[in-house]
């Protein structure tokens, strides 16, 4: 007989599925890559979105230093955007003239989300994990990166913890009219293999 234990350990027959696509993906990756293949994996909260999430940097660390990856927790990603699009916008087009100890700060920032920008926009693979977009600035520059990565044929891999609907219905809410849910899901529908 088996315990209540054993059962909790068993991975859902999704999990096995998903595992098995990735290990494969992962076993050609040069030839994804080439393509600008990635993933859009839904429902992966908690520790399945742990879980996998740690799958893929394991496996991306065999490809070391042939393949450059951009591992980016959400939680990364969205202040990034609230620094590139509001913080940072808002003092240039207010022409602001700043000066000493807050020029540095300013210029700090400018710097440190340009890197993370241009590593965004150039690495093989990027990875935001977690997506979940509250803010419209976080849209724009999910948008922004994404639309970037397909016009390069740079391969992506979203991973959310909501379903379809649920992430479509967050971004129509919050930009009713931009047509950013749209544009994501063609953008990786196109290249990407699904999951849920």
């Amino acid at each position: 007989m088996t315990s209540e234990n054993d059962v909790r350990e068993v991975p859902a027959l999704q999990d096995v599925d998903l595992l098995g696509r990735l290990t494969q993906y992962f076993d050609t990756l040069q030839q994804h890559l080439r393509a600008g293949h990635g993933w859009f994996i839904f429902n992966a909260r908690g520790t399945r979105g742990a879980r996998i999430v740690g799958f893929i940097l394991s496996r991306l660390a065999d490809y070391q230093p042939l393949v450059t990856y951009y591992y980016v927790p959400w939680r990364d990603f969205a202040l990034n955007a609230y620094m590139v699009e509001v913080e940072l916008h808002a003092m240039a087009e207010h022409g602001q003239a700043l000066q000493g100890r807050v020029k540095q700060e300013y210029d700090i920032a400018t710097r440190v989300s340009r890197d993370s920008m241009t590593r965004m926009i150039v690495s093989d693979l990027l990875i935001v994990a977690g997506v979940f977009p509250h803010h419209r600035h976080e849209l724009q520059f999910l948008d922004q990166a994404v639309e970037r990565r397909y016009a390069q044929r740079l391969s992506t891999i979203l991973i959310t913890p909501l379903q379809p609907h649920e992430l479509a219905r967050q971004m129509d809410e919050l930009a009713p009219e931009a047509h950013y849910w749209d544009r994501l899901f063609t953008r990786m529908y196109e290249r990407s293999l699904i999951a849920m």
